[in-house]
């Protein structure tokens, strides 16, 4: 099992239960001889859990991505617990859990895992076994005993795992969660506290304040998460902030000089390319925001889930170039400048090529409508032979001729505005009721 998965993974726990217990209330401490739960009721009180963890036919049941923990300050007990999974990826067992770290029992397809963990350190392993007594599908009796340092794991009367921490962690809380793809069920829990010799031991009261040459280990249950999630952030730096933003602004307006003059959509270009410098500052903004913090990262993927984009996109190019604003953003606020400013200029090479490309295709730009009317209307030849003279491309669209008028509808293609300029004077030569209606497609420059 890859060590930075399993960092990741219970980084990405916590995180989740920040978000998931943020609004509730602290929950009471357990007596000293611990708790049994066996879920006959559809109610879980003392567990805090996330929103779609439910209790189903007396059975706690765990979706992916989701956890369940019963909050305390345990450090000596037997564990025992049924347990049952389906799906890929992996069950978790956290204990131990504070923000000093935890220890984690890992049950993923290679076997069974313990990791002890510690916020901003790789994790290390107490130890591991293949898959053994482990069946996916089968009801499994876990046992997990701990006394000061002292791990022992079994499994259906099977011992997988028999491990020591020279330096054990002090007591915490408990967790399960599914990881993945993975469904966890659970049923039966007990924990008893025990003393090192094995007898009944209370727990002892946490202290009301820490010493002040060591980080204070109790507090809330809201407490003791926050600081675990804090613990994951980068440090705010101001220098970093300003550079990001600068150079946010200044991508942000090189994008829309390429979008107005190169850019081929109907729309008005520059009216839209405006929105590109706050659409990429807001982003670098966010990710500078979110990346210093697991649970407003978090956060921010639960309000882009319910959050849809309702800006009026009309073609395909609008949406390409707000996608690149937004990547802009992203690259700026992750702050990896030099990739970010390098695919820009890849990028504003690519489009200026392929401008120069077509210039030598005579595209078309100009939607071009002719009303005569009278006596001295013109003719369709009249009118095509004078607009093929100036323009590059011409194409008929529409003709519609009575006896009073006559009117026509015109694609072409003009290079410069002086081109469009001498085939108006042109036309009104010919006939002097002659109405020209100009609408312009990508521009003329």
């Amino acid at each position: 099992m890859s060590r930075k998965f399993t960092l990741w993974s219970v980084t990405l726990l916590l995180g989740l239960a920040v978000l998931g217990w943020a609004a509730a209330p602290a929950c009471a401490q357990e007596g000293p001889q611990g708790f049994t739960e066996t879920f006959d009721a559809p109610e879980l009180p003392g567990w805090e859990h996330a929103p779609e963890v439910i209790v189903s036919e007396g059975v706690l049941r765990i979706g992916p991505a989701q956890f369940a923990a019963r909050p305390g300050s345990w450090q000596d007990f037997t564990l025992s617990f049924k347990l049952r999974y389906s799906g890929e990826g992996e069950t978790h067992i956290n204990y131990r859990a504070s923000d000093q770290g935890s220890y984690l029992l890992a049950l993923n397809p290679e076997g069974v895992t313990l990791l002890r963990t510690i916020p901003q350190s790789e994790p290390r392993d107490l130890g591991h076994t293949g898959m053994g007594a482990i069946r996916g599908g089968e009801w499994m009796d876990f046992q997990i005993t701990l006394a000061g340092g002292e791990h022992t794991i079994t499994a259906n009367g099977e011992a997988l795992i028999h491990a020591t921490d020279p330096d054990p962690l002090g007591p915490g809380s408990l967790i399960f969660a599914s990881m993945g793809q993975r469904t966890t069920e659970l049923d039966d829990v007990s924990l008893q506290t025990t003393s090192v010799q094995g007898g009944i031991r209370p727990v002892e009261p946490a202290p009301t304040a820490a010493p002040t040459n060591q980080p204070a280990s109790t507090g809330s249950w809201q407490d003791l998460l926050r600081s675990l999630s804090a613990s994951q952030g980068s440090a705010f730096e101001a220098d970093v902030f300003a550079i990001n933003l600068i150079l946010a602004v200044v991508t942000s307006f090189i994008l829309s000089r390429v979008y107005i003059y190169w850019g081929s959509s109907l729309s008005n270009r520059r009216k839209f390319a405006a929105n590109f410098m706050l659409l990429t500052v807001t982003t670098t903004f966010i990710i500078l925001v979110v990346r210093s913090s697991v649970a407003l990262s978090l956060g921010l993927v639960g309000a882009l889930s319910i959050i849809r984009f309702r800006a009026a996109i009309k073609e395909p190019e609008e949406l390409a170039y707000l996608f690149f604003a937004i990547s802009l953003g992203i690259g700026l606020g992750d702050n990896q400048r030099a990739v970010t400013l390098i695919t820009l200029a890849v990028v504003v090479i690519i489009i200026g090529l392929a401008r120069l490309l077509r210039q030598t295709q005579s595209d078309v730009n100009l939607h071009l409508a002719i009303t005569s009317r009278g006596a001295e209307k013109i003719t369709l030849q009249q009118a095509m032979d004078v607009l093929a003279h100036h323009a590059d491309k011409l194409r008929l669209l529409r003709y519609d001729e009575t006896l009073d008028a006559i009117e026509m509808s015109f694609v072409v293609e003009f290079r410069h505005i002086s081109d469009l300029e001498q085939a108006r004077a042109a036309l009104q030569t010919l006939s002097p009721f002659v109405q020209i209606s100009f609408l312009d497609n990508k521009g003329v420059w």
